[in-house]
């Protein structure tokens, strides 16, 4: 009877033992499926990071190509602004001249390079002053603070200003207005 309790007790234990290393392997199993979801967590964090970087590393890359761009443009614009004041000045006479064709073909090719950068002559005279865009040089008459005078072309680049345009400003007076003063100040 001895044995038959002693197996019996055998069994007990080894049954017990079976499921205590049963609960601990399961234990383990999920701390190991706990591990591994924070691993993947972490892993994911990890790569929508670097995407992240990789994007930030572009944009910082395009903006600091467009600054480079933006500076050579601003030693160019004045070799742009004398190329057209000539064209502008050019007497009739020679307009069909092959030299002065050959001048405008600069010019054209100036443009294309232009807008190839995304950069615009700024629209002026009529348009409301804007001091971010616009550098006040003058007042005179006509609409108040309406740009009556453009005296220096302004360019943005990708709708930043790259050079403020120098204009003439209206102060809200009449010519008539102006001769009034004029004569006023005479007597």
């Amino acid at each position: 009877m001895n044995t038959h309790n002693d197996s019996n007790k055998n069994k007990e234990e080894a049954e017990q033992e079976k499921d205590e290393t049963a609960h601990k392997s399961q234990e383990e199993l999920e701390k190991a499926q706990q591990q591994i979801e924070q691993l993947t967590e972490a892993a994911k964090r990890s790569m929508a990071d670097l995407q992240n970087y990789k994007k930030r590393a572009e944009e910082e890359r395009k903006e600091f190509a467009r600054f480079a761009s933006a500076n050579v443009f601003m030693e160019i614009l004045p070799v742009f602004d004398s190329f057209e004041r000539a064209q502008e000045h050019m007497p009739k006479a020679i307009r069909d001249n092959e030299w002065v064709k050959g001048i405008q073909s600069i010019i054209k090719q100036f443009e294309q390079i232009m807008d190839k950068f995304h950069i615009k002559k700024m629209k002026t005279v009529g348009e409301k002053f804007n001091p971010n865009k616009h550098e006040a040089m003058a007042q005179g008459p006509g609409e108040k603070d309406v740009i009556i005078n453009e005296l220096e072309a302004g360019y943005e680049m990708d709708g930043h200003t790259l050079r403020a345009a120098k204009v003439r400003v209206g102060d809200g007076t009449t010519e008539n207005d102006q001769k009034n003063d004029h004569n006023a100040e005479k007597e």
